[in-house]
């Protein structure tokens, strides 16, 4: 089941980065993060990713989308809509 991604204890890539990850989102609360996995739709050859920590504020889950290639992605600057620390 995808939720499994959210046990590995792996930070926000804005934070420790991921390779190829593009587009991320941060949740406070686990269920927020579930329920945001059921509705991510993803493109051939792209792949969920997520994970849990903590920071200052307490914990986090993030979902985010892998893939093959940057290049192919387009913009660097279209990497995270969110923003540099996921908000």
């Amino acid at each position: 089941m995808a939720y499994e991604i959210l046990e590995n204890n792996r930070e926000i890539p804005s934070r420790q980065p991921l390779e190829n990850a593009v587009n991320w989102s941060l949740f406070r609360h686990r269920k927020e993060a579930e329920d945001y996995i059921d509705k991510v739709r993803l493109s051939e050859g792209h792949d969920l990713v997520g994970g849990h920590s903590r920071d200052s504020i307490g914990d986090y889950w993030w979902i985010g989308v892998r893939v093959p290639s940057m290049r192919e992605w387009g913009h660097s600057q279209a990497i995270n809509k969110h923003g540099r620390n996921g908000d």
